[in-house]
């Protein structure tokens, strides 16, 4: 096997198993015995409902945490992969599914939104595609105000990926712009049950008829 597919492999399997620490479900748990998924709404181990349950200075801890499986294992694997290489993408893109897909929760995990902002904190230095993402969020959360929390997500990694496809295609890092999109994918994937499309309509659409009859 080619020695470069070799370290992208292990870059990767230490990426997944960075981003499967589900702080938000561990944090609490061993300080306050407290069950996040359990006792929130949407069952979701994600740094708002640590603060919400358990209190701010965890959430804060939370975030940090799951920020830094993020952005660690790229600033580590920056040093041996080039992230103009293709290969690379698959590096970016596996803290966030060891997140959102955790293999030891039978593929449950988090929102995987910290966790992602860390990895573009991890290739800040060659793209400054983190800033995109934070503008978006800041739209759909303050302008064009856009709920659930789990379709704004969808809003935002939608059109940060198609961002990210377009300066794919003017010339952009290949591995960080499919590692964008990857990421994208993975998000929108784990958010996309939860954000409610068309729930809206079918819930009019009965009421209408119950007022009918």
């Amino acid at each position: 096997m080619n020695h470069g597919l070799l370290k992208t492999l292990f870059f990767m399997a230490a990426g997944y198993l960075s981003g499967s620490l589900l702080f938000g479900r561990i944090l609490p748990k061993y300080f306050k015995n407290m069950d996040i998924e359990e006792i929130s709404a949407d069952h979701n181990p994600g740094t708002a409902n640590v603060m919400k349950y358990a209190g701010i200075p965890l959430g804060v801890l939370c975030l940090v945490l799951d920020i830094g499986k993020g952005y660690l294992p790229i600033l580590w694997a920056e040093k041996v992969v080039e992230p103009v290489n293709h290969l690379f993408a698959g590096i970016m893109v596996a803290p966030v599914l060891g997140h959102a897909f955790p293999f030891w929760k039978s593929g449950h995990g988090g929102k995987a939104i910290a966790v992602s902002f860390g990895v573009l904190l991890g290739v800040l230095r060659y793209s400054r595609s983190v800033w995109l993402l934070a503008a978006l969020y800041l739209f759909f959360s303050l302008v064009l105000v856009v709920s659930p929390n789990e379709r704004r997500s969808v809003y935002t990694f939608g059109i940060f990926g198609a961002v990210s496809a377009a300066f794919l295609l003017l010339g952009g890092l290949p591995g960080v712009c499919v590692g964008n999109m990857l990421i994208a994918a993975v998000v929108i994937r784990r958010n996309w049950a939860d954000a409610r499309f068309g729930q809206e309509t079918e819930e009019k659409w009965e009421q209408e008829r119950t007022e009918d009859v």
